[in-house]
């Protein structure tokens, strides 16, 4: 089944890239055209590269950058109370 196939889209693939040129995105028969995943010559492309532990990566990218912001928020929050700029008043708590 899918050597069939791909022996049809590698038979129509001169007429197809011409056709592929011509618009971004057309849908010929049941065959949509998509640069990404095809070459010049019609070609399948090979899988592209996975990433590995993404999320990992993210945690140990944002994290840092998160700590460093917090601790530059209660330093400057520290700074403002410390020459009077703002200050919170204790009555506000008393209901």
């Amino acid at each position: 089944m899918a050597s069939n196939f791909l022996s049809k889209i590698s038979q129509r693939a001169p007429m197809l890239l011409l056709v592929a040129n011509n618009t971004r995105k057309k849908c010929v028969g049941s065959l949509l055209i998509r640069k990404i995943t095809t070459s010049e010559t019609g070609a399948v492309l090979e899988r592209p590269q996975q990433v590995r532990f993404g999320l990992i990566k993210v945690a140990l990218t944002v994290t840092p950058f998160l700590l460093c912001g917090a601790t530059i928020s209660r330093e400057f929050a520290a700074w403002l109370e410390e020459h009077e700029l703002f200050v919170p008043d204790d009555d506000d708590d008393d209901d």
